[in-house]
């Protein structure tokens, strides 16, 4: 049975990546790399790495606890946000400045919650 709540959770936190990126575009850089711009010059590595992460959890998206959806959901959104822009920009747009951290997007920041979500509920189990 699917899991709509994984979808809709997707569909919130890609819409909300969408705007912000489009509101904040003239203070944003474009990051070529992954995380802390490392690994430059890997789009296509790294949008398939998207795809595979997207595929797997529309594949297996019958979870019933809902905090395990709520992880995938965050990771789906995000995946697919910064895969949007590797596709159409050649690279990720950042532009969350917080002191010293690279700079990052809000899909990164729902990528990270939503793996440290599925992370503990694994340990948990």
């Amino acid at each position: 049975m699917v899991n709509w709540k994984i979808f809709l959770i997707a569909l919130a936190v890609l819409i909300l990546d969408r705007i912000t990126k489009i509101v904040f575009i003239d203070d944003s850089v474009k990051n070529y790399g992954a995380a802390f711009s490392l690994f430059q010059g890997f789009n296509i590595f790294f949008i398939i790495v998207a795809a595979i992460v997207i595929g797997l959890i529309i594949y297996y998206n019958n979870i019933k606890n809902f905090n395990l959806a709520l992880g995938m959901g965050f990771v789906l959104g995000g995946a697919l946000g910064n895969m949007i822009d590797r596709i159409f920009y050649n690279g990720v747009i950042d532009f969350i400045r917080i002191w010293i951290f690279p700079v990052f997007n809000l899909a990164d920041v729902f990528n990270l919650i939503g793996g440290l979500i599925i992370i503990y509920y694994l340990w948990k189990k």
